[in-house]
């Protein structure tokens, strides 16, 4: 009786350290990314940042990153966005941002080109025989920004003049989903479309959090970056998410209330989230007999025996805080 016992809460404690390391990495995860949704180069408010997407198709959930922060249900996920299949009645979340680290421009860009200091080149970093220069890959989606206003474009091609390299943005090139238009302006036309000297280069990225079957056949988190779908961490089985919006007419950036994804109607006045993960631990038979929970106001008794606990946080969007 007592070696049985003593194995019985062995194994619960077990459950119980797999939950709280799966449940902390996964609150983690998603505060890195929620904190930095928008951040375009500088400590600027991305409301306050004039971006210009010159991308094809920007509408497109996996190329507009004009829009910072978007929420999804299961139900409501634009079709084609995911390959896996998000778990029916969970959360989406997609977050879109710039890199915490670029290049820097090295002079004043042309109509067709934006010139970048030479930091080396990485031979074959691109995959195949094609190298990584500058830390930037031919088709890669960048944005150039000096911190007033920010231009999304994706590189055709790229050269390399002494300590230079230039990036070439034209239409052709056969990525995707490659440029609406191949010539900026530059500063003999348009000041809206010239980047001096000390102006930043940085690769964006779209991520889309979701909740679907993973390799033990069990629910398990799931990221989705720039279109590569791979597990996270396996035993989460539930994502809830409330946005919190700014209302007011003078935008002072503070949340006045918090909003399911159907109920946003501006995307662009969110400045917070409120985060919540249901986890479980991966292996059944846990507990003496099954346990209800409460997740997302709703009461759940289930039919196995797995531990669950939920976590949750209050999440703000730096680039729209005070």
């Amino acid at each position: 009786m007592t070696f049985v016992s003593t194995k019985g809460m062995y194994t619960t404690q077990q459950g119980l350290s797999q939950i709280q390391d799966t449940g902390r990495l996964a609150i983690e995860f998603l505060e890195k990314d929620i904190r930095m949704a928008g951040y375009m180069g500088c400590a600027t408010r991305s409301t306050t940042m004039t971006i210009t997407n010159t991308l094809n198709n920007p509408g497109d959930y996996k190329y507009a990153f004009q829009t910072a922060i978007q929420g999804y249900t299961a139900a409501t996920l634009p079709t084609g966005t995911l390959t896996k299949t998000p778990v029916a009645n969970t959360d989406i979340l997609v977050v879109r941002s710039a890199g915490s680290s670029g290049v820097q421009v090295s002079k004043n860009n042309d109509s067709a080109q934006v010139f970048v200091t030479n930091t080396g080149t990485e031979t074959g970093g691109c995959g195949g025989n094609k190298n990584r220069v500058s830390g930037i890959c031919e088709g890669d989606i960048l944005v150039v920004t000096d911190c007033s206003k920010a231009r999304i474009f994706q590189v055709s091609n790229i050269t390399q003049s002494g300590n230079e390299v230039n990036l070439v943005h034209s239409q052709s090139g056969g990525n995707s989903p490659g440029n609406a238009i191949s010539s900026w302006g530059g500063n003999s036309i348009d000041p809206d479309e010239s980047f001096d000297a000390g102006s930043e280069v940085m690769t964006v990225t779209t991520s889309v959090y979701f909740i679907a079957t993973g390799a033990s056949g069990r629910p398990s988190l799931w990221k989705s970056q720039n279109g590569v779908e791979f597990e996270l961490l396996p035993g989460v089985e539930d994502l809830a998410i409330t946005y919190g919006v700014d209302t007011d007419a003078s935008q002072d950036f503070i949340p006045n209330s918090y909003q399911t994804a159907g109920s946003v109607v501006d995307w662009n006045r969110v400045v917070s989230t409120q985060i919540s993960l249901l986890i479980a631990s991966t292996e059944n038979n846990v507990l003496p007999e099954a346990q209800s929970y409460t997740f997302d106001g709703a009461t759940v008794k289930p039919t196995d025996r797995r531990l669950r606990r939920v976590f949750s946080s209050t999440v703000g969007i730096r680039s729209r805080l005070n």
